[in-house]
């Protein structure tokens, strides 16, 4: 029997692996910063059209057969004129691309800034996959990577770089190339196949274009290959712009690859990152490509070992797509589908300026917005990466939060999931959070934990109270907020958590030893809680050398909420009042027992494990009752 060959079956498997890579990587247009940073290209948020596809981590634009050009954009507009009739935007770009080989049938690259990002219907191969004007009324620049002789243009040069307004005529080009160190120039073949980094900066100031190539690894070149004078405010004054790359081939053998990219409106682009480039990937590119000049072969006629390869690579990308697409499945299923686009969100903080910062903290920042098209104002916490506030506690506290309302509870009103990013948006309480303020409200913040384990359905368990957690609405009312640690259980069953959460000086001594959260060890926070009110003093921290009381009570209100939060805060969480028993002292429904700081350590401390309510809050009568004996 002859051995088992894949030729025969290569070219229906390469086509439906490319096809199934297509469409998979068939990205929504979801908008973003001003800033966009790809040291590679896996999961990147790019519209793809013509035969452009994502290669894993490298982006390809012309590798599909039968198509002739490929177009690859930046999903979002970008906006070089914030103000109307204001100045425009500077804007500084660096890519590194691979190109072609010694055999090359295509056409070349380019860099685009557009009016559009669908140019599939008016992009011919000669000119680069680009519109030969912009008499149809779709401006662009591009900065090109020309290889192809063009005698319609009176191109004397194959292998040059050349810039594009709204045409294909250059206005300045130049042999590819570069200055070396001595200022002498190094002539660059942009059809070898290997890497090759470009920059493209543009001072809107000086009207002045600088464009830069070196072959990789060669640093930036201090003297660039083009410094041209251009004035580009007409064209970059359009309401948006989109940004990418276009190329096209007259074959299938011929590639266009982009391996990263970095571009910035109004500074510097970051530098890429070469330790995160997929320049191995483009080194086995470059030698598919040298192999094709020794053969004359496509891919299609690859050895069988070249073409499984491929296979693999493209099947281990379509894999790693389909379980990103399971996991937002799963993601959705258990938080609901996003309430809020990154466009939204993005345009209601003005670009999440710094002006509009409300707060910052271990999780993040915290921005005031208003929602386009509406006069809500919202507050969004956009969890930074580096947060130990990671997914699972994200989705926790979207899936307790979102389910519950009650006016003394921060009220979700959705979140949005964009790439890295995790936000979540809220009312807006104008005031901030209490540890900004007179910390003097305290009363619907245990009316709010009170409900939280006593009157909704399930038993929730906080995990975090503290003073910088409960923000004010307009009427100057404590709301509960951030249950990202929260858990939740049935009534009359404990809870199953196994380790320490919470913020120290707010972690009761059971749960710093036993890591198990109970109701008793909310109430202990909210006792710490309590007396850093009347105090004004964090519990953990060094208080300010000669500085004045940050907080001032009636002395009778003073007396009850300090004996109270010695109370809650008993190392013994068996002698801690349950919420409601808390809410009444605070209503004045009860009356606080007499207090003795030495009846704190009476019991014993082999029992601290039962659950407070079975002992102290049976019924409001039978609990005051104890209490008053007990003292």
């Amino acid at each position: 029997m002859a051995p088992f060959s894949w030729e025969p079956y290569l070219p229906a498997l390469v086509c439906l692996c490319l096809t199934t890579a297509h469409h998979l990587y068939a990205s929504e247009v979801t908008p973003g910063m001003d800033e966009l940073v790809y040291n590679g290209f896996f999961n990147a948020d790019l519209d793809l059209d013509g035969s452009a596809f994502l290669i894993h981590d490298v982006l390809s634009l012309t590798s599909m057969p039968d198509v002739t050009s490929g177009h690859a954009f930046a999903s979002y507009p970008l906006s070089f004129q914030k103000i109307l009739g204001g100045s425009i935007s500077s804007f500084s770009s660096t890519f590194m691309v691979a190109i072609g080989s010694q055999h090359y049938e295509g056409d070349g690259l380019a860099f685009v800034l557009t009016s559009t990002s669908d140019l599939s219907e008016n992009s011919p191969v000669q000119f680069l996959g680009l519109p030969s004007s912009s008499s149809d009324g779709r401006v662009f620049f591009a900065v090109e990577l020309d290889t192809v002789l063009n005698p319609e243009f009176n191109d004397t040069d194959s292998n040059h770089v050349g810039i594009n307004v709204n045409r294909l005529i250059s206005v300045d080009s130049h042999t590819a190339g570069f200055y070396d160190s001595t200022g002498e120039f190094q002539n660059v073949d942009l059809r070898s196949g290997k890497p090759m980094q470009v920059w493209v900066d543009y001072d809107s100031k000086s009207y002045l274009l600088n464009v830069t190539l070196a072959p990789h690894p060669i640093p930036k070149p201090e003297l660039p290959l083009l410094s041209t004078p251009l004035n580009l405010s007409s064209l970059l004054s359009s309401s948006s712009l989109y940004a990418g790359f276009s190329a096209a081939s007259d074959k299938f053998t011929s590639g266009h690859y982009v391996l990263g990219w970095s571009f910035r409106l109004g500074g510097e682009a970051q530098p890429l990152g070469y330790s995160q480039l997929p320049l191995e990937r483009a080194k086995a590119l470059e030698y598919h490509a040298q192999f094709q000049d020794e053969t004359h072969m496509s891919i299609l006629g690859a050895p069988t070992i070249t073409a499984a390869v491929v296979l693999i690579v493209l099947w281990v990308f379509i894999c790693c797509h389909l379980r990103k697409r399971r996991e937002d499945k799963e993601f959705e299923t258990m938080c609901g589908p996003p309430s809020f686009t990154y466009k939204e969100l993005f345009t209601a903080t003005d670009g999440f300026d710094d002006k509009v910062l409300l707060g910052k903290g271990g999780f993040g920042r915290v921005y005031k917005g208003v929602l386009p098209n509406s006069t809500q104002t919202i507050a969004i916490k956009r969890v930074s990466p580096e947060s130990k506030q990671g997914k699972r506690e994200f989705m926790a506290e979207i899936a307790i939060l979102g389910r519950v309302r009650h006016r003394n509870l921060v009220q979700l009103l959705g979140y949005c999931r964009y790439r890295k990013e995790l936000l979540l948006v809220y009312d807006c309480m104008p005031n901030g959070s209490l540890d900004s303020y007179l910390l003097r409200i305290i009363k619907g913040v245990a009316s709010g934990l009170c409900y939280l384990h006593e009157d909704w359905e399930r038993v929730i368990i906080h995990r975090d109270i503290k003073a910088s957690n409960v923000l004010l609405d307009n009427a100057m009312n404590g709301r509960l907020s951030d249950f990202g640690l929260a858990r939740l259980h049935d009534h009359g069953v404990d809870a199953h958590t196994t380790h320490v959460a919470g913020t120290w000086g707010y972690i009761a001594p059971e749960l710093a030893r036993l890591g198990k959260a109970t109701k008793a060890t909310d109430v202990f926070a909210f006792g710490i809680f309590m007396m850093e009110v009347v105090c004004g003093k964090r519990p953990i921290g060094r208080s300010v050398a000669g500085g004045e009381p940050s907080l001032y009570y009636d002395q009778e209100d003073a007396e009850l909420v300090l004996k109270l939060g010695l109370l809650c805060s008993d190392s013994l969480p068996k002698l801690r009042p349950c919420m409601r028993l808390v809410t009444l002292y605070l209503e004045r429904g009860a009356r606080m027992p007499e207090f003795c700081p030495a009846s704190l350590c009476t019991i014993d401390p082999g029992e601290e494990g039962k659950e407070i309510d079975q002992v102290l809050c049976p019924s409001g009568a039978t609990t005051i009752t104890v209490l008053s004996a007990g003292r």
